[in-house]
């Protein structure tokens, strides 16, 4: 019988001799005086795979690790033999480390039934929380760089467009971002009105 444990095809000595099915169910039972019963269902659950044997060879130390890796990160992976397949994660991993060569361990497998988060929908809600985060620095950004100015007597929308962006031709510019406040035109401006200066 072949046994894949993730991508790790197991050896004879690290493979079960069997693989434990079936399960119960999540209830909760509630009794009331004259033998009513109320039962509520709350899923299945399934029992762990769980099996000892013995990792041998010159690469024995580095399969060991390699498992310990799958179990350390907790993420799902696949039990597979030739009949087969679910998802599981190791939920306990024992190896015995007394000589590199020969290595006893036992390992307990929690099955996971139904669905479940895989390790890419994690990712893009990540990538989506951090493409939410530069969007809003960059608002936060463009509100720094949008200034306000009061308009000072001798001043024309040609200075202060001079004095902002350098150059009085973009006198227009300032006109267009505050029609709203100029409303005499771009030429008829009075002191002590606010300008929006978008930068």
């Amino acid at each position: 019988m072949q046994v894949f444990l993730g991508d790790m095809e197991l050896n004879t000595s690290e493979k079960p001799d069997y693989v434990q099915h079936g399960g119960g169910q999540h209830l909760a039972i509630n009794e009331f005086p004259g033998g009513n019963v109320s039962v509520q269902f709350f899923g299945s659950k399934y029992r762990e795979i769980a099996w000892s044997g013995w990792i041998e060879g010159e690469d024995a130390y580095d399969r060991m690790i390699q498992i310990g890796k799958m179990r350390q990160k907790g993420e799902p992976i696949v039990f597979k033999t030739e009949k087969y397949s679910c998802n599981v994660v190791i939920k306990e991993y024992l190896p015995d480390h007394r000589t590199n060569n020969f290595i006893p361990f036992s390992i307990t497998l929690q099955k996971l039934i139904g669905p479940s988060k895989k390790r890419e929908e994690f990712d893009m809600v990540e990538k989506i929380s951090e493409r939410l985060l530069e969007v809003a620095k960059t608002d936060g950004d463009k509100e720094q760089k949008n200034k306000g100015y009061t308009i000072q007597h001798g001043d024309t929308l040609s200075k202060i467009a001079l004095k902002f962006y350098g150059n009085a031709n973009a006198y227009d510019k300032l006109y267009q971002d505050n029609r709203d406040v100029l409303k005499k035109g771009p030429h008829m401006i009075d002191p002590g009105q606010r300008l929006v200066i978008r930068i």
